[in-house]
């Protein structure tokens, strides 16, 4: 392992940091170095990170530790004061990206930007969203802007092809493992340069198979933060309980079509639906809900 950012992270920064800076995988830091060789060459590049189709391995900790070391070092390299925090560095909603990404990149060039659980927005089953859309919009257009995205995301294998193969330069998979006494340990990875995960792809969708395919390395890497860790879960938190919200306004207006239907167009009363809906699902539902419901579509779809 080697150290970097040894001056953003000086000794006891961290409550849990014996030495300065934080440690990062040699051959990874290798990878990211012939990025950072070739970005001001009119380039931009995405990495994706993924989980084996699992959440809570480590995913986002080690796209931080990505992000920082980039930052830390473009400004070495080119002078570039480039941002790094949570509020400006991290997108969990696909349907800011594309404003966040023009702003960033317009100010600050050569600028990181990670799409932290980008699988809610990025699944293939759901590419008709438009948050999804605006995702692969930006992803068409960012090249202009010479940045860094990560996407963070559990499952690879439900990228979009053109994505998964074309638009990214390489996979890093995040895994786990148990020691000797059955406790789960973080802080593995697999890394697949361009072709393999090509590779990997096309052999392993079907059966979502991250051994259908060999890795070119293995590594590791520690459970250190490199922004602010109680600013960057109170962030996803918020994220989650706006994509949440979403999720219920959508079920909401389906539920509210449903009593439309039965009542306008099959003819049933509200005490039947209501009678009916009892009986199913052993809840009571007021007759005044469903007629609220009914009369929202109604005002809605006029």
């Amino acid at each position: 392992m080697v150290k970097v950012c040894c001056k953003w992270f000086p000794k006891g920064s961290r409550d849990y940091q014996k030495s300065d800076g934080f440690s990062l995988h040699p051959i990874l830091k290798a990878q990211i170095d012939i990025l950072l060789k070739n970005i001001k060459n009119d380039w931009d590049f995405t990495i994706i990170i993924t989980g084996g189709g699992e959440v809570r391995v480590g995913k986002s900790v080690l796209a931080m530790q990505i992000g920082a070391y980039w930052t830390y070092k473009i400004k070495k390299l080119y002078g570039n004061d480039c941002p790094w925090d949570v509020k400006t560095n991290f997108i969990f909603q696909g349907d800011k990206l594309i404003s966040k990404g023009n702003e960033l990149g317009t100010k600050h060039p050569y600028s990181v930007l990670i799409f932290d659980e980008a699988g809610a927005d990025l699944e293939g089953r759901k590419v008709i969203q438009s948050s999804t859309q605006d995702v692969l919009d930006y992803m068409r257009e960012c090249g202009q802007y010479n940045m860094l995205n990560i996407l963070v995301m559990p499952e690879f294998f439900d990228l979009p092809k053109g994505l998964a193969l074309s638009r990214s330069i390489f996979l890093i998979d995040v895994t786990y493992a148990a020691d000797k006494n059955g406790i789960f340990q973080r802080g593995r990875f697999n890394f697949y340069s361009r072709p393999n995960k090509k590779m990997l792809y096309i052999k392993g969708k079907r059966e979502l198979n991250y051994g259908a395919y060999k890795c070119d390395f293995r590594g590791d890497f520690n459970n250190f933060y490199t922004i602010d860790e109680a600013e960057y879960r109170a962030a996803k938190v918020e994220a989650l309980k706006h994509r949440e919200s979403k999720r219920r306004s959508k079920f909401q207006n389906q539920r509210d079509t449903c009593w439309y239907l039965l009542n306008r167009e099959i003819g049933w009363t509200l005490q039947e639906i209501a009678k009916r809906m009892e009986q199913l699902t052993g809840i009571y539902v007021p007759f005044q809900t469903i007629s609220d419901g009914i009369r929202r579509f109604t005002m809605e779809n006029e």
